[in-house]
């Protein structure tokens, strides 16, 4: 027994050595060191991922903890004496308690706001998250929304295998390569669980690009020869001579169409079309699914007897085709609804044009969702499709029929629509496919593959028929997004900073590999665009996948008034900046819901004209905690002849003023929960408390005494 307690009583004071606490606090002292140069040649990211918030850089902090401890626990039982070094020690361990709590339950979030409006909902720009939203097709009550932390690191995955780091330029990349082996980031495959109102979704992080960037991609080239085709020229005396049709290149670049297209929603960007000298087009686009890829192959017209005079809408959805009549479209009264087939789906809101031939209506679910789709049978790369809700559409037309009519026999868009057609498309596989519309009827289709030892892939089409042709794709770069491949940049370049994931989602038994670009923190809440968002089509439901950021209810809400800039005398520099707020509750449940609004009827105030400035943080005690808010940064102020102004004021006065806005400027707040700051007060102060007594004593030590 006492053989026992002798080695309890050596291992204690071996813990609690004055040379253990030396070894850790020079280690300690070391790695912060190295973590403010890596961080002056980095950014803070890194020096967070690398040092701070590491598992073995806590852990040294927890030893160092114990060490203290366990000294405090070797000078049982305490005297008088040993008052300044219990005092001093305590501080220690309960300051390194409150930077526990800190990091552990405090949270640190912006809320950007516009002067007149009110927000509740504060981002942390720190800490990203998937967003799995289940949109059901069926039952309205039937949706779910599952957030999952994600946590990839600072760095590309690519830059963890040492060749490709290596080549970096910066400083400490050979220590920081060999001290990111061990920092934990989220890998491997994981699984959403599911709940009655929603399936479970499998989904694997694949790659991940900390900085990455949109490389334009060259131009789709492609060489064109209609065999049974005549071009027709005149003479110089002016009569007309027929000559065989010779070889001819068509150039399409994406990146055109994504520049010029100014009335498209960015999602549909995503194809461009070209018309050769005869008349006949060709077109390329990118399919964003395999669904839409699906609907592009086997979406093909009926007859000419049952398509009706203006042709019909074909809509693959669910793995299935829907013929609709597009003259029984246009014969709907007001707020009268078409049923598609047994699909479940619901047409309304019809608007068809005749002259130049395209159909834009409404598409509506059981469950109350909604989405618009406009189909044009002359530019179907230029089609918006149901995106949302997995419904990809095609309009076809008969036009040698619709010249028929009267007032349409010399429409120049049905002649064009009369011409051949021929339509690529890449796959979500990155191969080419391709379909040839003859002007009634689709008469070839098929994919483009690459012979052994072929350089640039040569096939013919139509054999046999009036619209046999030979050809060439000169030039084809496979794409990541309309227009361009994405590119990873180097870890210190730091004027790139989109961050794209490769994800595989497994989601009602099918698979979809895909990128995704993570959404990045803007002063006002912007819907995603197409790279930032993409759709998984399960059955009855589409998964929506997104990388945001984790969120805070405040609790309340803040309504900021008047936003006020003071700068320097003679100069545009800022010497003063400050938010004029209420504390407010919502009324509403609409408000409650809402994380940002522009009607400040639906809320009381709790607390009002609260000045918050540089240098003097307000304070409320809400139901989620208590909140200190700083000024952070403004955007603005605006005047009537920018944009902005009427993007953010309606021109209506506000409530607490007297007279319409000559500008409007929005204001950036940090709103800070930090439930250690008590005990990181306290533990300083025992600090000082216990070193004043340490020199007090020594003092008293070294006075004469005669």
């Amino acid at each position: 027994m006492s053989d026992n307690k002798n080695k309890l009583a050596a291992l204690l004071r071996f813990v609690g050595s004055l040379t253990l606490g030396i070894a850790l606090l020079s280690i300690l002292l070391v790695l912060m060191a190295l973590g403010t140069f890596v961080e002056s040649e980095y950014d803070t990211a890194v020096a967070q991922f690398i040092f701070y918030a590491n598992p073995w850089f806590h852990l040294l902090i927890a030893l160092l903890s114990i060490n203290i401890l366990a000294s405090i626990l070797l000078r049982l039982p305490w005297k008088r004496h040993h008052t300044p070094f219990l005092t001093t020690h305590a501080g220690i361990l309960i300051l390194l308690f409150g930077c526990f709590l800190t990091w552990q339950y405090g949270n640190e979030a912006q809320i950007t706001l516009p002067e007149g409006t009110i927000g509740h909902i504060a981002i942390k720009t720190d800490k990203q998250q998937f967003e799995f939203k289940h949109i059901p097709h069926i039952i309205s009550n039937d949706s779910a929304t599952f957030h999952v932390p994600f946590r990839p690191g600072p760095f590309s995955w690519q830059d963890y295998q040492y060749e490709n780091w290596i080549r970096d330029g910066k400083r400490y990349k050979t220590f920081l390569w060999y001290a990111m082996r061990f920092v934990p980031r989220n890998t491997g495959e994981n699984v959403v669980p599911g709940s009655p109102n929603a399936p479970e979704v499998r989904y694997e992080v694949l790659d991940y690009l900390a900085h990455s960037v949109i490389e334009p991609a060259p131009p789709f080239d492609v060489s064109i020869l209609w065999k049974n085709k005549i071009a027709r020229t005149v003479t110089e005396l002016g009569e007309p001579r027929e000559n065989p049709r010779d070889w001819e290149t068509v150039r399409l670049d994406l990146r055109e169409q994504v520049r010029r297209s100014l009335r498209r929603t960015s999602s549909d960007l995503c194809g461009i079309s070209a018309s050769m000298s005869d008349g006949e087009r060709v077109s390329y686009r990118l399919a964003l699914a395999q669904e839409e890829l699906d609907a592009f192959r086997k979406s093909r017209p009926s007859a000419e007897k049952s398509a009706g005079l203006w042709g019909e809408v074909i809509l693959y959805y669910g793995g299935e085709h829907y013929s609709v009549n597009v003259e029984q479209l246009t014969a709907l009264e007001e707020n009268v609804r078409y049923s598609v087939g047994n699909s479940g789906l619901l047409i309304g809101n019809v608007w068809f044009s005749e002259r130049v031939p395209v159909i834009n209506f409404t598409l509506f679910t059981r469950s109350g969702e909604s989405e618009e789709m406009e189909l044009m049978p002359g530019n179907p790369e230029l089609n918006i499709q149901a995106r949302r809700l997995g419904v990809f559409g095609s309009y076809w037309v008969n036009p040698q029929r619709m010249m028929q009519l009267p007032d349409h026999a010399d429409n120049p868009m049905l002649q064009r629509l009369a011409a051949p057609r021929l339509d690529f498309m890449q796959g979500p596989d990155k191969n080419l496919y391709y379909r040839l519309w003859s002007g009634q009827a689709i008469i070839a289709d098929g994919v483009v593959t690459e012979r052994e030892g072929q350089r640039r892939p040569e096939f013919t089409v139509a054999q046999g028929t009036s619209d046999e042709a030979e050809i060439v794709i000169v030039r084809f770069i496979r794409q990541d997004v309309p227009g361009g491949r994405i590119v990873a940049e180097p870890a210190n370049r730091r004027q790139h900073n989109e961050q794209r994931v490769k994800l595989r989602v497994i989601f009602d038994g099918k698979e979809d590999i895909f990128w995704l670009r993570a959404i990045a923190p803007t002063v006002v809440p912007l819907p995603p665009d197409r790279e930032q968002i993409r759709y998984v089509y399960g059955n009855d439901r589409t998964l929506c996948v997104q990388i945001n950021f984790e969120t805070i209810d405040l609790g309340f809400g803040i309504l900021l008034k008047q936003f006020e800039k003071r700068t320097e005398p003679g100069t545009r520099m800022p010497s003063h900046f400050s938010s004029l707020v209420d504390y407010v509750e919502p009324i509403t449940h609409t408000a409650k819901s809402s994380a940002f609004s522009l009607d400040s009827e639906n809320y009381r105030a709790l607390e009002e004209n609260v000045l918050i400035s540089m240098n003097r943080p307000g304070y409320f005690k809400g139901k989620g905690g208590g909140y200190r808010i700083y000024q952070s940064s403004y955007l603005g102020p605006y005047y009537p002849d920018q944009p902005q102004f009427h993007e953010l004021y309606d021109g209506n006065i506000f409530r607490w003023e007297t007279r319409p806005r000559e500008s409007i400027a929005m204001s950036t707040l940090s709103v800070n929960d930090d439930p250690g700051r008590g005990w990181k007060y306290f533990g300083s102060l025992l600090l000082v408390v216990g070193s004043a007594m340490f020199v007090w004593r020594r003092y008293r030590k070294e006075l004469p005494t005669g």
